[in-house]
C-alpha cells in the first residue's frame, strides 16, 4: 500500500562546515572510505562517525551556544547550572559512548581509556602490543589527555550530571564560560586525534594519515590530513 503521508525538509541544526568539529568530523568518513574495511562494517563505521556528531557534539554545542547566550545574564541558579550540566553530559556521551561504539565499528577495543590508572596503563600496553605500527606518542597523548581533562570531567559526570549528590563546589571550573570553550575545543580534537590514529591502522600498508607540521611555513592546507604513501624499496633484479 502506498504511503501517502506528507513528507516535510526540514533543517537538522544550525550548524555548518564552517565550524572546525563539523568540518573535522566530516572528514573523517572520508577516511574512513580510504581504508580497508568494506561492505557492511565500512557503510556502519562511517554512519558511526557521522552518529558523534549528530548525537553528541552538535547537541553540546547547542547547550554551549546557550552558555555563551547566557554571560552577563542573571538567570535563576537552577537554570544556569543545567545548561553546564547538560553540556558536560553529552560532551562526555560524544567521547566515551559514541566515540567508543566508532573505535569498535573500525576494530579496536579502547575500553581501557576509561578504566582506572592500572587497568588503563595494562591495556595500553596491550594496545601497543597488538598495534605496534600505531604512532610513537599515543601513550603519552592518552596519558595527557586523561590528566588534562579526561577524569575531571568523568568526575563531574558520575557525581553531579548522573548521580548529582555531589558537592557542586568541588567542580566550580565546570560552570565557567571559558572553561566550557576550552573543555569543548579539548574533546571534539581528542575524538578526532584518536579516531584518526585507529583508523590510519585500517589503511593499505604504506599508506599513512600525516597531518601539517605547525613549523611549515608553506600555506595551510585545506583539510587537517593528508595520505603519504611509502615507497617500496627496489629490489635488484
Amino acid at each position: 500500500m502506498a504511503n501517502n503521508l506528507p513528507f516535510h525538509v526540514r533543517k537538522f541544526a544550525e550548524v555548518g562546515a564552517s565550524e572546525p568539529f563539523v568540518s573535522q568530523m566530516l572528514e573523517l568518513t572520508d577516511v574512513a572510505k580510504a581504508t580497508l574495511i568494506f561492505g557492511e562494517v565500512r557503510e556502519q563505521l562511517i554512519a558511526s562517525i557521522s552518529g558523534i556528531l549528530t548525537e553528541g557534539l552538535i547537541p553540546a554545542f547547542m547547550e554551549l551556544r546557550k552558555i555563551r547566550a547566557s554571560v552577563g545574564r542573571a538567570l535563576p541558579i537552577v537554570e544556569e547550572r543545567q545548561i553546564y550540566e547538560d553540556f558536560a553530559a553529552k560532551l562526555w556521551k560524544s567521547y566515551k559512548e559514541l566515540m567508543q561504539r566508532t573505535a569498535k565499528l573500525a576494530g579496536f577495543d579502547i575500553g581501557f581509556l576509561f578504566q582506572k590508572e592500572s587497568h588503563f596503563n595494562e591495556g595500553l600496553k596491550k594496545f601497543r602490543a597488538n598495534n605496534p605500527g600505531a604512532i610513537d606518542s599515543v601513550e603519552a597523548y592518552l596519558g595527557e589527555t586523561r590528566r588534562l581533562w579526561h577524569t575531571d570531567l568523568a568526575n563531574f559526570r558520575n557525581t553531579i550530571t548522573q548521580h548529582p549528590d555531589g558537592n557542586r563546589a568541588t567542580f566550580a571550573k565546570f560552570y565557567e564560560p571559558r572553561a566550557s570553550e576550552v573543555l569543548f575545543r579539548d574533546a571534539w580534537d581528542a575524538i578526532v586525534q584518536i579516531l584518526a590514529m585507529l583508523l590510519g591502522l585500517r589503511l593499505p600498508p604504506g599508506v599513512f594519515l600525516i597531518e601539517q607540521d605547525p613549523k611549515d611555513a608553506g600555506p595551510r592546507w585545506p583539510q587537517r590530513f593528508r595520505y603519504e604513501v611509502q615507497q617500496q624499496p627496489h629490489k635488484p633484479q
